[in-house]
């Protein structure tokens, strides 16, 4: 009779840690394609599209490994996004620019989809109206599919920056 009761936990944890999430197709890439390299000063615009409607995160690790959240943001609005057609980030009506700047080197930017329009992470407000995130980056994949309820995507992007030196010296 113990045994059988231990069953119905162990059975009941793999069932509530096992659920199933729709799968969220997120792509994204910047106003030139992918696989670009960027030079310090340059101006980004990203394109995002989804195959399910969604909200949208979106992180930047820039060089020095720092994580950085610029969607949403102060100067966004609504991080909603509808399925179907490709988006810009930011948005045209908005005023905020994603500048290159250093640190340089390997960068890569981060998509989530959620159906959960209220996920937060600590970190502390930049100037800019961005958020530098205190969290390893390594954590949030695991945190976003945790604070789903029911869809989830996710997709990246690798760039490269360089300064306009290195530019002007070759």
């Amino acid at each position: 009779m113990v045994f059988s009761a231990v069953m119905l936990v162990i059975q009941f944890q793999q069932t509530a840690t096992a659920r199933e999430l729709t799968p969220v197709a997120v792509e994204i890439t910047t106003h030139l394609g992918d696989q670009q390299t960027f030079f310090e000063g340059d101006v980004i615009s990203f394109l995002l599209s989804l195959d399910r409607d969604s909200y949208v995160y979106l992180f930047y690790v820039d060089a020095g490994a720092n994580v950085i959240q610029i969607y949403p943001n102060q100067q966004s609005g609504s991080h909603f996004y509808e399925k179907g057609f490709y988006m810009p980030i930011p948005p045209l009506q908005t005023s905020f620019e994603f500048k290159i700047k250093p640190p340089f080197g390997r960068e890569a930017l981060f998509a989530f989809a959620s159906d959960n329009a209220a996920i937060k992470l600590d970190g502390r407000l930049l100037d800019n109206g961005l958020r530098l995130i205190d969290e390893p980056f390594d954590n949030l994949e695991n945190r976003f599919r945790r604070q789903s309820s029911s869809a989830f995507g996710f997709s990246s992007l690798n760039l490269v920056s360089r300064s306009r030196q290195i530019l002007k010296a070759e």
